[in-house]
């Protein structure tokens, strides 16, 4: 039972193969994708310059989502926005070396409202327990009520880098 403990992965192992497949995805179905590894409560001056609401950063001091990132709009589309942003939607991804909990659902909610980011990701290397599907299908816990966007759930697959793609409640990937 020790030996398999010790086989399972430190959470920060994780950031950098998911944050390679995210920024891959999402680069295939936008064009382009930035994303950074901001566990640590360290956020790059690209992504300090490009979030609407920087008093977010006040809150996140001690505890901060895996990865945060955006999807940039397309140059032509820089005119058209009001607002003087190259961002068109938000990311942000809460990773779990361990099975997925009600509790890891709304850390990811509170880090998707907080940056505003329509794609609020949760991810772990186990399957996304059956309770928590049944749960979401009676109250539909993964819904984010400010924006109407959800928390979007997925298991990492370690020996293929990949998430597999029994999304909760759907793929952030689909049209």
């Amino acid at each position: 039972m020790g030996n398999e403990e010790t086989r399972k992965p430190r959470e920060r192992d994780l950031y950098e193969p998911i944050k390679e497949y995210l920024t891959k995805s999402f680069t295939q179905k936008f064009d382009n994708c930035y994303l950074e590894i901001t566990a640590e409560g360290v956020f790059s001056p690209t992504l300090k310059s490009v979030v609407r609401h920087d008093i977010g950063f006040y809150f996140l001091r001690k505890k901060s989502p895996d990865l945060v990132g955006f999807i940039a709009r397309k140059q032509s589309e820089w005119v058209a926005s009001f607002v003087p942003s190259i961002v068109q939607d938000y990311i942000t991804v809460e990773i779990k070396k361990n099975r997925i909990t009600l509790e890891d659902i709304y850390q990811a909610k509170m880090y998707g409202d907080l940056f505003q980011a329509k794609y609020a990701l949760l991810i772990s290397p186990e399957r996304i327990p059956e309770e928590i599907k049944r749960l979401d299908q009676n109250s539909y816990v993964t819904r984010r009520f400010m924006s109407g966007w959800y928390v979007h759930v997925g298991q990492w697959i370690s020996m293929v880098n990949c998430i597999e793609q029994n999304w909760l409640p759907c793929s952030p990937f689909q049209d």
